[in-house]
């Protein structure tokens, strides 16, 4: 279980450095509110794909048939978190909707990338080890 999960410290290594990034780059591209909004936008990515780990694994503790319901049932409540957070930037603090929804793209596209190149390069056995002969 640790292995499927050991991608989480690279994908966060990389997510904080996307934010650093999202924040020059929102400072450049809007001001004060930019340089604050991208960067939360990239943290909102991190912290739903992270939950979403979780939750999986979590659900295989208890059976493995559940990894796939519970993977649908948080795609839908990130998607549904992260559309009610554009709602509200979008009420509360119009000049930051573009950042903050820039930093979510670029944080998921940070998130995955990594995620993408573990998986490439990490020793995954497709066979179970355990055989008892």
């Amino acid at each position: 279980m640790k292995t499927a999960r050991g991608f989480l410290k690279p994908c966060f290594a990389v997510a904080g450095i996307a934010a650093v990034v999202a924040a020059v780059a929102g400072w450049i591209a809007a001001g004060g509110t930019g340089a604050w909004a991208a960067p939360a936008g990239v943290a909102l990515a991190a912290l739903g794909f992270a939950g979403s780990v979780q939750a999986v694994a979590a659900a295989e503790k208890i059976d493995l048939r559940l990894t796939l319901p519970m993977a649908l049932i948080t795609y839908a409540v990130k998607l549904s978190i992260a559309f009610i957070a554009l709602w509200t930037v979008q009420s509360t603090v119009p000049d930051a909707l573009l950042p903050f929804a820039c930093g979510i793209v670029g944080g998921a596209v940070a998130w995955l990338a990594t995620q993408a190149v573990w998986a490439y390069k990490a020793k995954i056995p497709y066979i179970e080890l355990n055989q008892g002969s």
